[in-house]
Order: structure tokens, then C-alpha cells, then sequence
């Protein structure tokens, strides 16, 4: 903004605000407090003291016929009710805490910008001007849902914030908090050329100024909370008017506590803290007053809503979030009258589950006792300070995914911190689950080449036993047939073993010469179907060699042969149906001695497959 074009328009142009040249992320992405608006939007009109101003008023579906808070939104110049609501994203905000938002708009007709007229006299007291007019829109609200009257709050950008200190310290029986983003003190001018220097330079004395909002809440007096944020580098609205706001209210405050200038709600009563945001800019902290007046001062920012969305103009998605920030801040004051007691304790943060050794991965949630912000890490670094740390707004959750130390602590609305705690977690992957299984009897056999070996294209099914060797150097396969589908969908299966026992002592010796006897897998059926057929004999299998049994020491009946799958035999058990096994010797001189070496081996709960899964 020149000189020439302020001078020309009485305005505050938020025009000039320092915008990023290039949409940037929000520093936000994991914050539940930012998911899609889904409540509904309306439109209605109000007026006050014969000023007429239009409104949008957005209800969220959360909260639906209880009392709920209401949030005055007064947007900046050249700014529409829309444009404000998705750059402040107070409306997402909104859904997830369940109170409502009310957008009055300022049209070109009263203002060629549509700023809000905070320096003209006209538009600075009670029951006249805009002020009558925001306080009719309030009055509509409640008209038409159920406000709860003691939490209704008033927030603004530009001149959209210095409204909001005008409305804070002339409607105070209607607004017990109010947010100011880059705005001004109460009267810091009262004329277009005073209103250039104001922000340039900063208004009058904020004690006198102070005073004089005390004055002009008259018998309605009552304490204000105030929440300020300014950006150091906001070059349309000095820096120092921010600190002349925060001045400005702990004087009002002090005042409206109990009616003297003792300072009950001192200036000198101050806690700092200072962070940054993970990827985006720094800031610092000041809270004064015993709590209720604080102050963000947001490194590098301009004339912007710090932590807003690029969807909206005059923003800067990488401060820290201010309208989260003013909604906690509103919801920790109280509605009485002449304030609240100074909080010089510490806040508690409280763990759940305890510390200690759980199946993992494991949600922990930090519960803290009154209003404040939890901050964690959960790789060993300290949460004051690290990059790293989570922000947990009133408290939340974290997941670990393995073992770990959760590391906290957590700063209260009026400053105070308390010490860093750690809590240590053993996390164990969940126990394996065992299951056996006993082969479908109906479905086991063999399939036997014909005699003599030369003889081939055709084969023998024969069940009741299986059998596997050879029959005069004829090999015969053993079929095993198992209904797997009761392991559940998605199951990883981590062993199997298949176990299986003579029916009788071998015929002749299907082991000499070092033969072994392999296991072949097939998810699902050898053959067209999984009853015992020709086709079982050459069928494609899943897995090849997917174990090996070895000769036992006994070749009586009842030996037991026992062998672990190997990894393509386990991923080849089907969890949908059958899982079909086909055994057969290899190697060995058994199969070249022109005699029958076979074993006989029992069927159905005689062979057991047992699997373990997870």
C-alpha cells in the first residue's frame, strides 16, 4: 500500500498483506482438526442501530440440539465470507469441535474494500454502526439455533481484528473472548491520516487506551480474553501494533477485574515459551495477565491468518495454526464476569496404558487435566525443542509401531509447563496360532503306473491306504487331501509340519540307495476336482519340493514320519479350500531292481498337517 492510496481510502487494506508466492503444504497434515467441512452453510441478514449487514452462518452436523459456541468471523479487506472461511479453515475446525461460525460480511457499499470501518468514530461505540450491526447478527444466530450464550467469541483479520477488539471492549456481556490477527488497538485512530500512522508506527498509549475500552464497556464490564497473533515481518500493519494489543487488554482486564488500576492483571505477570513449526516458521509465546491475554509474535510472517489455507487469500500456511490455536484459547476461559483467578500450576499429563510390555503395534493416548497442548516424541528426542515432536492439541494419540519411549510434556493456557516425562514401552508381535489338520480320507489314495514301467498313458487310482514306491519299477504317488479353509483371510502362515505313519512294515526297501521321499504342494486340487483321479499323477503342482522325509530308524507299522514345509509350501496352502500334497520317492536304487518297493502309509487322522498363523 502507498501513502497516496491510503490517504485516498480510510481503509486498512489487507490488499497488501504478504501472501506466499507459491502454495506450500499445510505444516498440519495429521491433525484431526482439519478434515473436510461437512456441516451446513446458510445465508440470512440482520440489523442493528439501522445498519444492515448480510451473514453466512455454518452449522456442523456434530452438536445438533444442544447449546453450542458461537465464533463471530470478521474477514479482512477485499475479502468475501467464503474467501475467509477457507483460508481460516475455521469451518473444518468447526466440524470437529461442534461449535458454529458466523461470517458477517462488509459489502463495497460501506466500505469500496469492504473493510470493516474500525477508525471512524461512527462504527467505535455501543449500539451504533457496524458494532450494532455484528451484535444484530449474534442476536440472528440465536434466532434461528441454540447458542450457548456465555461462549460466544469474535475473531478477524486486519481490519476485520480491529473490529474485533471493538467489538470485545463494547459488547463485553456478548463476546467473552476475542482473536486478533495483524490488527490494532482499541482506538488506535480515529481519523483516515491517524489510522497511516497507526499502522506504521503503532497507536496512542495502550494504558491509556485501555482505559479507555474499560470506559466504554460501561456497566458491562467483565474480563476479555485475548488471543493476538502478528507476523514480525508484517509491513501493512506494524509488528508493534500487536504488542500495543496485548498491552492494550491486560490494562482493560486489569481494570474490569475489580474495578481499580492495582494491577490484579499485570503486564509484569507474564510466562514465554517458543517453538517452531515442523517445516515452517518459528514463533514465540507470550502469555500476560494471568493467563488471560496471549500473544504469538510468528517469525518471517507477513500481513497474513497464520497457519491458514492457500484455498483463501492473505495466508501463510507455514505459522504456527491460529484459528486451532484461538479455539483452544477461547475454550479454556470461563464466562463469569470480573475474570479468573491466576494459574500458576503446572498442567498433569496422564498416560494410557501404562508404561510397560503390550502386543503391538500399541496406541497410546496423553490426557492432560485442564486446557493446554501436549507435546511428544517417540524417538528419544526432547519434545521442548525437537523437529520431530507431535502437537497434540488438548491432548491425543500416538502409535507405536514397535518398542520405543514416549517422551512428553505439556504447556497450559496460561503458560505454565510441566516437566519432561518418559514412558517406556515393550512391544511383542501377536503369539502364533496353532491349528492341525487330519487329511479328508475320502479324498487320499494313490496312482500307480501301469506295469511293466515301459507301459505309460495309463494309470491305476486305488484308495483305502496310500501307498508310495514302485510296483515292479511301476512308481506309484501318494495323495493327501486337506480342507485348509478354516485359516482366516489375510492369515500369515508362519510352520507347517505334515506328519504322516506306517499302515504296515514296507514292501521291500522304496529307501535304498539313499531315495527320500518328497512332498509336492497344490493350493487347491491336483486333478479337475479333488477326489482322487488319473489326473492326479502328472498334475501341476504349486510348490515343488516343498519337503523331504528321510529314511526313520523302525520299519514297523506305526513309525512316524514327520517334515517341515518350507517357505513356497507354506505360501502354497490355500486358505479358501483344499490344499491337495502328492508324494513321491526320488533317487535311491529302489526303482531299477525289476521288484515292488512300496510303503504303506494310513490315511485321514493317521496325517495330520499341523500349521501355525498369525
Amino acid at each position: 500500500m502507498n501513502r497516496a492510496a491510503l490517504l485516498s481510502l480510510p481503509l486498512l487494506l489487507a490488499a497488501c498483506a504478504q501472501a506466499p508466492s507459491s502454495p506450500l503444504s499445510s505444516p498440519h497434515p495429521s491433525s484431526p482438526l482439519h478434515a473436510q467441512a461437512t456441516g451446513t452453510t446458510t445465508t440470512g441478514s440482520a440489523t442493528g442501530a439501522g445498519v444492515t449487514r448480510n451473514y453466512t452462518l455454518y452449522t456442523p452436523a456434530a452438536g445438533a440440539g444442544a447449546a453450542r459456541p458461537l465464533v463471530v468471523m470478521l474477514h479482512g479487506c477485499t475479502q468475501s465470507p467464503a474467501d475467509f472461511a477457507a483460508g481460516t479453515r475455521m469451518n473444518d475446525l468447526a466440524d470437529t469441535q461442534g461449535f458454529l461460525v458466523v461470517y458477517p460480511e462488509q459489502p463495497s457499499s460501506a466500505n469500496q474494500n469492504k473493510c470493516w470501518n474500525w477508525f471512524d468514530p461512527a462504527h467505535q461505540a455501543r449500539g451504533q454502526g457496524e458494532p450494532a450491526a455484528i451484535k444484530a447478527v449474534v442476536d440472528a444466530v440465536k434466532g434461528k439455533v441454540n447458542v450457548d450464550a456465555a461462549r460466544v467469541y469474535v475473531a478477524g483479520l486486519s481490519a476485520g481484528a480491529a473490529m474485533s477488539v471493538i467489538m470485545g471492549a463494547t459488547y463485553p456481556d456478548v463476546f467473552s473472548g476475542i482473536g486478533v490477527a495483524s490488527g490494532l488497538e482499541f482506538k488506535a485512530a480515529t481519523s483516515s491520516s491517524a489510522a497511516f500512522t497507526a499502522m506504521n508506527s503503532g497507536g496512542p498509549n495502550p494504558d491509556a487506551q485501555g482505559t479507555a475500552a474499560y470506559a466504554a464497556m460501561g456497566t458491562f464490564k467483565r474480563t476479555v480474553r485475548t488471543i493476538v497473533f502478528h507476523g514480525s515481518s508484517d509491513y501493512t500493519v506494524y509488528p508493534v501494533n500487536g504488542d500495543q494489543v496485548a498491552a492494550q487488554w491486560v490494562q482493560t482486564n486489569d481494570l474490569a477485574d475489580d474495578g481499580q488500576d492495582n494491577g490484579s492483571r499485570s503486564a509484569a505477570q507474564v510466562t514465554t515459551r517458543s517453538g517452531t513449526v515442523s517445516g515452517g516458521r518459528a514463533y514465540s509465546v507470550k502469555t500476560f495477565a494471568g493467563g488471560v491475554v496471549e500473544q504469538w509474535s510468528v517469525t518471517g510472517m507477513g500481513h497474513a491468518w497464520s497457519g491458514g489455507s492457500t484455498a483463501g487469500s492473505y495466508t501463510d500456511p507455514k505459522g504456527p495454526d491460529a484459528s486451532a490455536e484461538m479455539w483452544r484459547f477461547f475454550s479454556a476461559g470461563t464466562a463469569s464476569g470480573g475474570g479468573t483467578t491466576p494459574d500458576t500450576t503446572a498442567p498433569v499429563v496422564s498416560v494410557s496404558p501404562a508404561p510397560g510390555t503390550y502386543v503391538g503395534p500399541l496406541t497410546v493416548t496423553l490426557a492432560l487435566n485442564e486446557p493446554g497442548t501436549v507435546y511428544a516424541t517417540t524417538d528419544g528426542s526432547d519434545p521442548a525443542s525437537s523437529a520431530s515432536r507431535v502437537t497434540l492439541a488438548g491432548g491425543g494419540s500416538i502409535t507405536l509401531g514397535g518398542s520405543g519411549t514416549v517422551r512428553a510434556y505439556a504447556v497450559d493456557t496460561a503458560g505454565n509447563a510441566s516437566a519432561t516425562q518418559a514412558y517406556a514401552y515393550t512391544l511383542t508381535a501377536a503369539p502364533d496360532t496353532a491349528v492341525s489338520f487330519s487329511s479328508v480320507g475320502t479324498q487320499d489314495g494313490y496312482v500307480a503306473a501301469n506295469t511293466p514301467s515301459a507301459t505309460t498313458g495309463g494309470y491305476v487310482v486305488a484308495s483305502g491306504g496310500i501307498s508310495v514306491g514302485d510296483n515292479a519299477d511301476a512308481p506309484w504317488k501318494g495323495v493327501l487331501s486337506f480342507d485348509t479353509s478354516s485359516l482366516p483371510d489375510g492369515a500369515t502362515v508362519t510352520g507347517a509340519t505334515l506328519t504322516v505313519r506306517y499302515g504296515l512294515a514296507p514292501n521291500g526297501n522304496p529307501w535304498a540307495g539313499g531315495a527320500t521321499l518328497g512332498v509336492n504342494v497344490r493350493g487347491g486340487c491336483l486333478g479337475a476336482s479333488c477326489a482322487l483321479g488319473t489326473d492326479d499323477f502328472a498334475a501341476a503342482v504349486t510348490a515343488a519340493g516343498a519337503a523331504t522325509f528321510t529314511a526313520p530308524s523302525g520299519t514297523a507299522a506305526g513309525t512316524t514320519l514327520s517334515a517341515p514345509l518350507n517357505a513356497s509350501g507354506l505360501a502354497a496352502i490355500n486358505r479358501a479350500g483344499s490344499t491337495q500334497l502328492r508324494l513321491a520317492f526320488t533317487g535311491g536304487t529302489a526303482r531299477s531292481n525289476g521288484l515292488s518297493d512300496y510303503l504303506t502309509l494310513g490315511e485321514g487322522t493317521q496325517v495330520t498337517l499341523n500349521v501355525t498363523y498369525r
